[in-house]
């Protein structure tokens, strides 16, 4: 990828050329922050570390001079993972800025939680090699919500003009069921969304995403002993196997049909034909029609009830639907491109099967540019990293460009 390098631009307005020296003068603090962030565990919904990173985001947050609120954790379907305690979650953070500012509403969202264990090895924010450094979440997505309140705190500084909501939620890599409404009600006060999960890995933004969906598959059968009385057994193992393999060969790849399965649970013992088994997995899909019909495909597998086994059960729950490159999109993305030819480096775009919550924010009918974060690799691993200079590069380019899309007819580009 071409790095950064300094603005051409030479005629840029000095409100922009301040916020740009501010935030570059920035980056050593940046990386700070970022480290104490990556400090607090916030993965597998541990609770205590989430309630410390809310804290903290909020104080940040309140020293701006935004109302902030918390909104409660709503409930998750228990069958959506495994071993799904019931937990209430933690609540969503929702910060404002809009009293006294005209123009265009502009949602800014991010999420807390992480993906690794809290009681784990990997915990800290280390030196790789520079401009290189490790640690859980640095990249997906503490490093990102770094970069916004950077930029934030800069246009407070320099130009405390533009009008935005900060949402950061504590269970997006769960799905971010428990915050959904809450980003649904929320994007419906503004008129573009800006979503900071981590850049492509050519540094490009985000503008098209998959759809996903969740489901499980439960099956009953008739335990036996597997020596003395197999024949009377009917296992629920071998029925969930051939549901996987069945539900597997649903995947069209060419289509961007994406069906995958695990994990598995199944049988008390090897001599116990099994009265009991279940899958959960996951769908990929390129548009509404395609997810309605994959869906209905692995819900049509359900059969039997309790007097006629093996009995089929299907739970399923789509819980975000695709997100395409609208025209509106398109436009938000051509405004960010400018801004970084402005400030010395090229910009790509891009589509991924990934999901995030701009899934549900554009759903809501506000269009919403992603991969706005920082540059990194390794998301979801334990050597995940960030590249440490593209938090002062991203929190520029995020600060201009939601100064400039402020300045601009937004809900012209946002209502189409």
């Amino acid at each position: 990828m071409n790095l950064p390098r300094k603005p051409t631009d030479m005629t840029l307005p000095e409100t922009e050329t301040q916020i740009i020296q501010h935030i570059r003068a920035q980056q050593s603090a940046m990386e700070i922050r970022l480290a104490d962030m990556v400090a607090i565990p916030t993965g597998h919904d541990f609770s205590q570390g989430l309630n410390s990173m809310r804290v903290s985001l909020a104080a940040r947050l309140r020293s701006m001079g935004a109302q902030v609120v918390e909104m409660a954790a709503a409930q998750r379907p228990t069958w959506i993972t495994p071993n799904d305690r019931g937990e209430i979650g933690s609540p969503t953070l929702v910060a404002r800025k809009l009293q006294g500012r005209g123009g265009p509403t502009l949602l800014i969202a991010g999420h807390m939680d992480t993906v690794h264990d809290p009681a784990g090895d990997f915990q800290t924010l280390s030196p790789l090699n520079h401009p290189r450094a490790t640690g859980p979440g640095a990249a997906d997505m503490k490093g990102g919500l770094e970069v916004a309140l950077s930029a934030l705190e800069a246009l407070e500084k320099f130009a405390p003009t533009v009008r935005w909501i900060f949402i950061i939620n504590a269970d997006e890599e769960a799905g971010s069921f428990r915050s959904a409404e809450h980003l649904a009600s929320v994007a419906k006060e503004c008129d573009a969304g800006f979503v900071l999960e981590p850049a492509l890995p050519n540094g490009g933004l985000v503008v098209e995403r998959l759809g996903s969906g969740q489901f499980m598959i439960d099956v009953l059968g008739r335990a036996a002993h597997s020596g003395r009385d197999f024949a009377n057994g009917i296992s629920a193992v071998n029925t969930l196997a051939q549901c996987v393999l069945q539900a597997a060969g649903m995947t069209d790849l060419k289509r961007q049909r994406i069906v995958n399965i695990g994990p598995l649970q199944g049988g008390a013992a090897t001599n116990i034909v099994a009265d009991h088994a279940r899958a959960w997995g996951n769908i990929r899909f390129a548009n509404s029609q395609d997810g309605q019909q994959l869906s209905g495909e692995i819900q049509a597998m359900a059969s039997g009830d309790a007097a006629h086994l093996p009995q089929i059960t299907i739970q399923m729950a789509v819980n975000r639907p695709a997100k395409p490159c609208t025209q509106e999109v398109s436009q938000l993305a051509l405004m960010a491109q400018s801004v970084a030819k402005d400030l010395g480096f090229d910009l790509a775009t891009g589509s991924t099967g990934g999901v995030s919550d701009a899934n549900l924010i554009q759903a809501a009918g506000v269009p919403c540019l992603d991969g706005l974060g920082v540059r990194g690799g390794n998301l979801h691993r334990g050597d995940e990293f960030i590249e440490l200079d593209s938090l002062s590069e991203r929190a520029t380019l995020l600060a201009l460009l939601l100064l400039r899309v402020s300045a601009d007819d937004t809900k012209k580009i946002a209502r189409g």
